[in-house]
């Protein structure tokens, strides 16, 4: 029976273990046995979901490579001399590199992977206190959208260089022209684009709901040119798919791997597809549409997760500001 689009959308457990064994492969060979073994410790001692067991991995498997590379020793020894001092070091390093989700990411599998080797016998569980502490508070932070120039540089940039330039490009004109998620790309199918009425829609993700918009030219062309000349044969009803066989729906993780290396190609600092996100919203609040009306072309149910741009409407803010009052001798 042919599944439903909703079913085919999420993400099972089989595929995210299909991930989670690629990133895996990806780390340093002698630390791999140990990687496995945590990816197990995970699912049977912790009872942790396949898409935390996924995102927990890929930090940790940055973390033991570096402990390992830095101590100059297999796993178990490098983690046997590991100190706090170590753990902050690395952790200041990696700060430099990486904003706040992904830091928060990285302490949550730094806790568990020390927890791992303390069970192991490796290291004492009271070294798990030396991670440090990240706290968050709502609407502390302004979104980090690209500038002009850096959203201009971003799409007008030669697109060669990449393995597969026709469905990168198109990837990221549909980001940075609809404000979608990652996920969101990946979900899309042939349906989800209607060529003559000239409309595109994106699945709802997150709680959400679907977002209607219109099939700028721009999007047309660079879809069309990837599905002529560059998709592979296949009888998948998704748009993106991997180029290597199996061909394989593009992951969201794929995807944003594609758009940092597509900033790097192009001279830009590597930042998340999130960003392009931002960007969407501002250039929008800039141009005088409502904060309503922003919730809906992102697919929000909620004002309160765009209430963050209304700290970016500078026009705005100026109009309700007062003066500061003079002192009084």
């Amino acid at each position: 029976m042919k599944q439903t689009r909703t079913e085919r959308v999420a993400w099972t457990p089989e595929s995210y273990g299909i991930y989670t064994q690629n990133r895996i492969e990806k780390a340093c060979a002698e630390n791999r046995p140990t990687l496995r073994a945590f990816a197990t410790w995970l699912v049977e001692v912790r009872g942790l979901t396949s898409g935390t067991i996924t995102c927990r991995l890929s930090s940790a498997c940055t973390f033991v490579d570096e402990v390992t590379a830095r101590a100059e020793a297999r796993c178990t020894e490098a983690f046997q001399s590991l100190t706090p001092d170590g753990i902050e070091d690395f952790f200041v390093r990696y700060g430099k590199d990486h904003g706040v989700s992904a830091r928060r990411n990285m302490c949550s599998a730094m806790r568990l992977f020390l927890k791992f080797a303390a069970s192991a016998g490796w290291v004492d569980l009271e070294l798990v206190n030396a991670v440090p502490s990240l706290p968050g508070y709502r609407l502390s932070g302004l979104p980090r959208g690209l500038s002009d120039e850096e959203f201009k540089t971003l799409l007008s940039s030669p697109w060669e260089g990449g393995r597969c330039p026709l469905r990168d490009r198109a990837i990221v004109y549909l980001l940075a022209t609809y404000g979608v998620r990652c996920a969101q790309v990946s979900a899309l199918e042939f349906m989800d684009v209607d060529w003559h009425e000239g409309m595109i829609v994106f699945a709802a993700h997150k709680g959400g709901k679907a977002v209607h918009h219109v099939l700028t030219e721009a999007v047309a062309e660079s879809l069309a040119d990837y599905l002529r000349n560059e998709r592979p044969t296949s009888d998948c009803d998704d748009v993106f798919l991997r180029q290597n066989r199996p061909h394989l729906k593009l992951s969201p993780m794929a995807i944003s791997g594609l758009v940092k290396s597509r900033m790097v190609r192009c001279g830009l600092p590597p930042r998340r597809p999130h960003s392009l996100r931002h960007t969407f919203a501002t250039r929008l609040l800039r141009a005088g549409q409502g904060v309503k009306a922003i919730a809906d072309l992102l697919g929000h149910r909620s004002l309160t997760a765009v209430a963050i741009y209304a700290k970016v409407d500078y026009a705005r803010l100026f109009e309700v500001a007062v003066d500061w009052p003079e002192v009084v001798a």
